[in-house]
């Protein structure tokens, strides 16, 4: 069995050292991405070039080679 829960986020990989847990949020995701939850879309990979967008506070059992992409919903520049 395959316990290290490797999961890849905007192409980085993660694993049980980085803090991924068996069961996260999008915003735990979006925190082990760097960019805060309330400035985050998460969204998973659901098939090739498809992905699904997941609710903040829904909770989603962590498997070993899910993909995930973070992104922010706004940039404020200068």
């Amino acid at each position: 069995m395959d316990d290290r829960r490797e999961i890849t986020i905007n192409r980085r990989r993660f694993d049980r050292d980085d803090g991924v847990e068996p069961t996260m949020t999008a915003d735990d995701l979006a925190a082990l991405a760097g960019i805060p939850a309330q400035n985050a879309i998460v969204e998973r990979e659901t098939g090739p070039r498809t992905y699904e967008a997941l609710e903040r506070g829904a909770a989603l059992p962590m498997r070993s080679g899910m993909h995930f992409l973070v992104t922010r919903k706004f940039v404020m520049g200068g």
